[in-house]
């Protein structure tokens, strides 16, 4: 499943199409709370830490995921969980290549499979709205630069639920610069959730310089990146944009790279992108190498070892 966010999804400012859509978003609320009424909750017997969000895409799941998990392995026997969704074998492969990854048709099968297998500790790879699951910990994942978005519910919005489900949050990672307009809004809902930051940093940074890249990707906040780029003075003459998970073809690799040559530049995209893309194509790409920082990072993982 692609995702093509719509511009008005991040648009602070009145815009009649959320409005538009608002009946769908309050059959969509009633839904998924139906649903969550009916949903019965499973204690196993493993730790389970969820690193989640609310805003959809593009919010650093999966980095945070394969950080904590590296930063736990030598402490305790853990396992990552991933659900198996035909469109998110760009996140699978890039978990299974960082971290010790099982991923299911559903998690509670990956949590019995994991129990049987005598790990200690499972690390959901997204899963804050599954309901079937006793979580010890769960961790909301925010964009600083994205926040809440519109602040409204799917369609209407970004948010695949109501803020005042961070009431179940134990901490929430902001990835980027500090917030204190986000924060309000968490602390709102939630007034003893933990906050910490989580911060991009680019491994091998001088083999950037000095060159000129076109730039492109399809990941859930495409902006991000290039403002990642030229946040690191890297030189990125021209870029474009993909939907979220966009699984490239042979015809729009060799149109990238047509356009690259004829004006001298370097491919450039992130490691996600790098995955979806095939063996042949990846030929005279680069992909962006990088380290997930997080700021407390000693007191996090502290709260987790201790659960």
């Amino acid at each position: 499943m692609t995702l093509n966010k719509p511009a008005f999804w991040d648009q602070t400012k009145f815009s009649l199409w959320p409005i538009l859509l608002l009946p769908i978003t309050i059959l969509y609320y009633f839904a998924i709370c139906l649903k969550r009424n009916l949903t019965k909750k499973k204690h196993f017997n493993i730790k389970v830490v969820c690193v989640g969000n609310i805003y959809i895409g593009g919010t650093g799941k999966t980095p945070l995921t394969i950080k904590i998990a590296s930063l736990l392995r030598k402490k305790i026997n853990l396992i990552v969980i991933k659900k198996k969704y035909p469109y998110l074998k760009d996140e699978i492969s890039l978990l299974k290549k960082n971290c010790n990854t099982i991923a299911r048709q559903s998690r509670v099968m990956a949590l019995d499979e994991s129990v049987r297998d005598g790990y200690k500790l499972a690390i959901l790879d997204d899963g804050f709205q599954d309901e079937s699951i006793k979580k010890d910990i769960s961790i909301v994942c925010f964009s600083s630069s994205q926040g809440i978005g519109n602040g409204y519910m799917l369609p209407s919005g970004p948010l695949r639920e109501n803020l005042q489900r961070l009431r179940y949050a134990d901490m929430v990672c902001i990835n980027g610069d500090f917030n204190p307009t986000l924060e309000k809004n968490i602390k709102l809902h939630n007034n003893k959730v933990v906050i910490f930051y989580a911060k991009y940093k680019i491994l091998n940074l001088n083999t950037y310089k000095n060159k000129k890249f076109f730039a492109f990707s399809g990941i859930g906040n495409n902006n991000n990146f290039i403002n990642l780029l030229k946040k690191n003075n890297i030189k990125v003459l021209d870029y474009k944009f993909f939907p979220d998970h966009h699984s490239y073809t042979k015809l729009e690799i060799a149109n990238l790279k047509k356009i690259a040559s004829r004006r001298k530049l370097t491919l450039l995209t992130t490691e996600k992108d790098f995955l979806r893309i095939g063996g042949k194509e990846k030929k005279n790409i680069k992909y962006l190498a990088t380290d997930l920082i997080i700021g407390n990072e000693k007191k996090i993982i502290d709260i987790i070892s201790k659960i």
